[in-house]
């Protein structure tokens, strides 16, 4: 029998429904049975694509025995944590606390039943003790006696971790008086973590840091040695086992320091954010390397992530069935089995071209993965592969070739599970994205899919009083948080500086009116995670720190900026200032986990330069295409309709000849009405932004 999850509309709570374990989803009905029956609750967080968190259910949620225990003792809800970030962010910090170490997934959590607040922690348990690790099922024997032995106990500890959670919650994170400059702390951090030998920074796991690499690329347009170590960082993650060599997309992360072997999982977020800056540094830096693995992650995205309808799945997952298994062998599903191969499989799929695939993804080589199988990266550049024929082009012809055969045998592999919920921040991040990389690459489809993603954001989770953050099957649920918000309304503006249309204007400013109605704190000047009158828990998380996407703040604070500089409104610029002032004292404490933030602040307070071009004749169309394409200017194409615009916007938008109005900040410059008059100006700008810098 299906427990409470057969109806979720999470494909990672669907995934537990048939296990003997009575799980609840997080809801009313749990919370008030755990506190009628006097029993705590073991809350479990994870999502679908965590290897994990597989593991774990099938070694103790699959399990009769351990269900056995869990059913009497507890009441169990499982939470998908891309549903619910806020309730992942108050009990990952509640780990953090209790047990002095980071968290992840899967997330075991034992909640006080009467408050919700936590006294038992941890991530991962086996079964049965390993590895330093207790077992699960004595963890449960455990908890469930200090529950009804010592419950004073552990209220008072639960008082304690309350008023920590409460500081951490209310904190006011206001400058020091004595700090240095924030982002050149960051770089010089970067610099001694850089790892010169395999790119990027620390040692293993390695993850690509969309965030850091975001800031890293905008800190590189005037600085060579940020530019180096982000040179080095992309060549790394495009080159090696980070990125997908045949399907195309980047993987969460790497298990080793070289890059090399991936944890196999597929995020929609990281693609997302990485395809800009990818694709930014390409057109900056001529790099058609950079160009390529661009083009390679955005095919991903529409072929293997795109919902049938619209808007993008979140993950694929890292496990999969082995494509070949041993008679009478039932096949379980193993990590990275959809991505691995082996020179017999390679020599079967290419024939006699088999030896140059072989040595452009390294499997001529020794094994990269458990010494039997090969996960593939880039082992030798085409030059190598050439030798002194010097037949550049007529290799690369072949490898694409061969890597078309390669994709069409793979493609007959049994796939790895993708999870189809359509989350409005990811697939924000996804439209922005698309956009961004599509206008400075000049690729018509990226933008198209681009303005897609926004229309089904906007007509299945945003077209209501109540804004929504998963869709899934026709249906919508949960309450959209900051990020969502934050998310949508960038993506909005890179619509506009893309595609004008003033119905869109009207709507980033009706999402900057309900962010700050909504999320922000007057008193404090203080971003939240979850809007007012939400649901009680035991903290409401501040949105100022980044994870694998940037904060809600700091992603608030750039669409506010980029309203306010378009617009002319000075209430959304002085807004995302305060927004960035109250997070300095975080962003000094830890500028690495706010690089969204300094990015917002350095926008801010250098905003790069803005065009406005008007006028219905066949020039300004023109301006409009050849601007889009440069990643420092924001160039938008405005036109009439009968939307009411801003004064500003208007007086341009209304002239009948080709005008172009060149901004720096809240400074514009004389309107240029010819190619040459518009040359001027953008040097102009050029130069006044140099000497501010």
């Amino acid at each position: 029998m299906p427990n409470r999850l057969a109806d979720a509309l999470s494909p990672y709570l669907e995934q537990h429904a048939h296990n003997p374990v009575d799980w609840y989803p997080w809801s009313e009905e749990a919370l008030s049975t755990a506190r009628n029956s006097d029993r705590p609750i073991l809350l479990s967080i994870g999502y679908s694509a965590c290897h994990w968190c597989h593991v774990m259910a099938h070694e103790s949620f699959e399990d009769p025995s351990m269900a056995e225990r869990m059913n009497a003792w507890f009441v169990n809800i499982k939470v998908d944590r891309e549903e619910r970030p806020d309730l992942d962010r108050a009990y990952q910090l509640s780990h953090q606390i209790l047990t002095g170490r980071s968290g992840g997934w899967p997330l075991t959590v034992f909640l006080d039943s009467s408050d919700l607040t936590p006294f038992a922690a941890g991530t991962y348990f086996p079964p049965e003790p390993r590895h330093g690790l207790i077992g699960f099922g004595e963890l449960l024997e455990r908890v469930h006696a200090a529950w009804l032995n010592q419950r004073d106990t552990l209220r008072e500890q639960n008082r304690r971790l309350g008023e920590a959670l409460t500081m951490v919650s209310s904190h006011e994170a206001r400058s020091r008086d004595n700090a240095g400059d924030p982002a050149s702390e960051l770089l010089g951090q970067l610099e001694g973590r850089q790892d010169r030998r395999h790119g990027g920074f620390g040692d293993a796991p390695k993850f690509p840091q969309a965030p850091m690499m975001e800031w890293l690329a905008h800190v590189a347009r005037d600085d060579e040695g940020a530019a180096g170590m982000l040179g080095d960082a992309l060549d790394a993650m495009a080159r090696n086992g980070l990125f997908d060599h045949i399907g195309g997309g980047f993987f969460r992360y790497c298990v080793d320091a070289a890059w090399e072997i991936p944890h196999f999982e597929k995020m929609l977020c990281d693609n997302a954010l990485l395809l800009p800056v990818f694709a930014e540094a390409a057109v900056r830096w001529n790099n058609e390397n950079w160009a390529e693995t661009a083009r390679r992650t955005a095919a991903f995205l529409g072929e293997d992530m795109r919902l049938s309808d619209g808007g993008f799945a979140s993950s694929l997952d890292a496990d999969s069935l082995p494509s070949e298994t041993q008679p009478g062998v039932v096949p379980e599903p193993t990590e990275g089995a959809f991505y691995l191969w082996t020179p017999a499989q390679f020599e079967a799929c290419l024939g006699q071209e088999a030896e140059l695939a072989k040595a452009r993804f390294g499997l001529d080589g020794p094994a990269n993965f458990e010494g039997r199988q090969w996960h593939l990266v880039i082992a030798r550049g085409i030059d190598e592969l050439t030798g002194e024929s010097g037949e550049a082009t007529r290799v690369r012809e072949r490898l694409e070739m061969l890597r078309d055969q390669l994709s069409a045998h793979r493609r007959r592999r049994p796939a790895p599970a993708r999870d189809d919920k359509m989350l409005a921040s990811w697939n924000a991040l996804a439209a922005a994205g698309l956009l961004r990389a599509g206008r400075v690459l000049d690729e018509a489809d990226w933008i198209e899919r681009g303005c897609e993603t926004l229309d089904r954001i906007h007509e299945r989770l945003f077209d209501s009083d109540r804004p929504r953050a998963v869709w899934r099957d026709g249906r919508s649920a949960h309450t959209a948080l900051l990020e969502d918000h934050a998310a949508f309304l960038v993506a909005i503006m890179e619509r506009l500086a893309v595609r004008w249309h003033a119905a869109w204007l009207q709507r980033a400013e009706s999402l900057a009116e309900r962010i700050v109605e909504q999320f922000f704190d007057a008193d404090t000047d203080a971003l939240y995670m979850t809007p007012h009158g939400y649901e009680r828990l035991p903290m409401r998380p501040t949105a100022n720190l980044d994870e694998s996407t940037p904060s809600g703040a700091a992603l608030t604070a750039l669409g506010l900026g980029r309203l306010g500089h378009l617009t002319a409104d000075a209430q959304w610029l002085t807004l995302a200032h305060r927004i960035v002032d109250a997070a300095h004292g975080d962003i000094e404490r830890a500028p690495a986990a706010h690089a969204s933030m300094l990015l917002a602040g350095h926008e801010l307070d250098q905003p790069v330069t803005q065009v406005l071009i008007g006028g219905s004749d066949e020039p300004a169309d023109r301006w409009h295409a050849a601007l889009r394409r440069n990643p420092g200017i924001r160039a938008y194409r405005l036109s009439v309709d009968q939307t009411e615009l801003p004064q500003s916007l208007n007086a341009v938008a209304t002239c009948e000849t080709a005008t172009a109005v060149v901004c720096i900040g809240s400074r514009c410059l004389e309107p240029a009405r010819s190619q040459s008059e518009l040359g001027k100006r953008l040097s102009e700008a050029g130069a006044a932004r140099g000497r501010s810098q």
